[in-house]
């Protein structure tokens, strides 16, 4: 009685969460939309985005101001006169710089390319990152329909089960079969309901799993909509010959021209770091100009007077005084701190040819590390084109090994449901022992099962084929 009400309470917990049903669009939706790795993808697009937008932006000058203020007390220089004081003064400067590289052998412009290169390809990621996790999502949808199917299958083979025990329970009271026959299907009855116990956390299980690609909230209600395996739509397995699969895939496929990308721009970095190993040239322009608190300038006034000198008459033995304008300093006056600003003000302009001549072989060995990274990138291409040759292949003989394999499984489970009737007949009329009749059930049982996982395994195998030609996922 235990083991029944522990069945009928997650019987009923499976049954609440059809509230709410979700097919496998919807469910990718959601997964694109909140899955991290997804964000994560979102994320480096942006950071790469942001880089290349910023290297666009050193095609014009640098430009920076500058304001200074400083207290000096003691014997120091004056800021405006250069002159050593022994007083407090209070004074500071203002400046304006530029430069702007001229020419640097396309440095810059090779750098901008690699980096919008690089930029394309992190945007492209977030397509094959969505790629991955639909074809993911797909999967472990179809492993919660595999688990609903063997759930309900297990619940069959226990209701059946159930059934026979009621039947021969009959038969042992009217004194037509012994109590072991009893005791020996009441023992399966208990089998098969452990085995439909776990049956149905494993569709539990399998729903966990499913939340986790969609980063869906595991405490909330949630199913999905049950479609007939057979009804899924795939295409023949002789459309989808591996050789034509791989070239669709290699044109359609995003990592491909990520990849693609990737080898453009470490490019363009050996091009930049080539030009880093000759001259650059550059100009600059300045504005400055300072100003303190104890400017003065004197206040002066001229008039006639005599400058003690003489003019002397030789013939007549006379001097005459000699007479001429003097400036006399009568004050001072503080200039103010416009005044100081534009009689101070100065500007620069300069040309600077930066000749590489010897830094420790640091640019050669940068221009050697960039070429080398090219050749790694086209490595890594030529490995993943491998793997994904590989990878069509192996799905496509797995998927003929699976139509096979489900094939097969179709005529025995034709085999094994008429094994059963047999037994069944010869067991109502006492010529076969109930072992037999159990056996041959589970034998029954054990054949639908792998049926349907063979029939499961088979659609996927076809879906990700149809997934490396560019078709998408359907269900």
């Amino acid at each position: 009685m235990k083991k029944f009400l522990t069945l009928l309470a997650l019987t009923a917990s499976l049954h609440s969460f059809s509230q709410e049903k979700w097919d496998l669009r919807k469910c990718v939706d959601y997964a694109l939309q909140n899955n991290i790795s997804v964000k994560q993808a979102d994320v480096q697009a942006r950071l790469s985005k942001l880089l290349a937008d910023q290297s666009k932006m050193t095609r014009l000058p640098n430009a920076n101001a500058s304001i200074s203020t400083t207290y000096q007390h003691g014997l120091n220089i004056n800021p405006t006169t250069n002159v050593f004081e022994n007083v407090d003064i209070s004074g500071g400067n203002l400046g304006f710089q530029a430069n702007y590289t001229i020419f640097n052998w396309f440095v810059r412009k090779n750098n901008i390319e690699a980096n919008t290169l690089s930029a394309k390809a992190d945007e492209l990621n977030i397509d094959k990152t969505k790629n991955d996790l639909a074809l993911s999502v797909a999967n472990a949808f179809l492993q919660v329909m595999l688990r609903r199917e063997q759930a309900n299958l297990s619940q069959v083979q226990l209701k059946q089960s159930q059934e026979q025990l009621n039947n021969t329970r009959r038969l042992v009271e009217a004194g037509s079969q012994p109590e072991l026959n009893a005791i020996q299907i009441e023992a399966q009855v208990e089998r098969d309901s452990a085995t439909y116990i776990q049956a149905l956390a494993a569709v539990e299980q399998g729903v966990i799993n499913l939340k986790a690609f969609m980063n869906f909230d595991f405490a909330s209600k949630f199913d999905i909509v049950y479609p007939e395996v057979g009804s899924i739509p795939v295409d023949n397995i002789l459309d989808l010959q591996p050789e034509t699969v791989y070239n669709l895939a290699v044109a359609n496929q995003p990592q491909q021209k990520v990849t693609a990308l990737k080898i453009e721009s470490s490019q363009k970095l050996v091009n930049a770091a080539r030009g880093g190993m000759y001259p650059t040239l550059s100009a600059s322009g300045s504005l400055n100009t300072r100003f303190a608190n104890n400017v003065y300038d004197y206040r002066t006034a001229s008039a006639i007077g005599p400058t003690g000198a003489y003019a002397v008459d030789n013939v007549n033995q006379t001097q005459f005084p000699v007479y001429a304008y003097q400036t006399n300093i009568i004050g001072l006056d503080k200039v103010n701190l416009g005044n100081q600003l534009n009689r101070y003000f100065g500007q620069a302009l300069g040309l600077n040819l930066n000749i590489p001549i010897f830094n420790a072989h640091q640019a050669r060995a940068q221009w050697e590390r960039a070429k080398i990274n090219v050749r790694q990138s086209q490595l890594q291409d030529d490995q993943e084109r491998q793997t994904l040759r590989s990878n069509i292949y192996n799905s496509y003989q797995d998927a003929y090994g699976s139509l096979q394999k489900y094939n097969s499984s179709i005529k025995t489970v034709a085999v094994s449901d008429k094994a059963l009737e047999f037994a069944q007949k010869r067991y109502d009329v006492g010529l076969l022992g109930t072992l037999d009749l159990i056996t041959t059930r589970n034998n029954v049982f054990t054949a639908k099962i792998q049926e349907l996982i063979n029939h499961y395994d088979y659609v996927f195998k076809l879906k990700v084929l149809e997934f490396y030609k560019g078709q998408g996922i359907r269900l």
